[in-house]
């Protein structure tokens, strides 16, 4: 589309026509912005929100992690701040609520489409096993022939 548009342009370039050539390109332009607006901003939002959504709900027990990759459980949430429990010792240690990138619920159930996927994997690699086995047996049926 955009080369339709630049052969457009580039044949309207007369010095009598600099109209719509100049109108052309603000359509590529106006095209541009639209694409970039769907792929790169639109999406950023939609996490953004979701995380806010999260941090919000988080309660005390919930896991979360944060910007710097320290994992922890909730232990206090004040206003702004929260406070986690990062180790075995029960560290304690205070973050801003914008410092926080994920939090797990610890009503969350695990995935349960991963099992799935392991025994489809498992059986595909058997049938492929199955069927080397096929063709190096057949294999040697061929060379025990000769």
């Amino acid at each position: 589309m955009i080369k339709v548009l630049l052969d457009a342009a580039a044949a309207g370039t007369t010095e009598g026509q600099q109209g719509p050539s100049t109108l052309i390109m603000l359509a590529i332009f106006a095209v541009f912005i639209i694409f970039w607006y769907v792929i790169a901003i639109r999406p950023q939002r939609k996490k953004e929100k979701e995380l806010k959504s999260k941090v919000d709900t988080m309660r005390v027990g919930d896991r979360i992690i944060t910007i710097g990759g320290l994992c922890g459980q909730v232990a206090n949430i004040k206003d702004d701040e929260v406070t986690i429990m990062t180790s075995a010792a029960n560290t304690l240690v205070t973050f801003k609520k914008s410092a926080i990138n994920n939090v797990i619920s610890r009503d969350a159930k695990p995935n349960e489409a991963a099992p799935a996927k392991e025994e489809k994997k498992a059986s595909k690699d058997e049938a492929k096993a199955e069927k080397v086995e096929a063709e190096a047996s057949s294999d040697e049926n061929t060379t025990a022939e000769e």
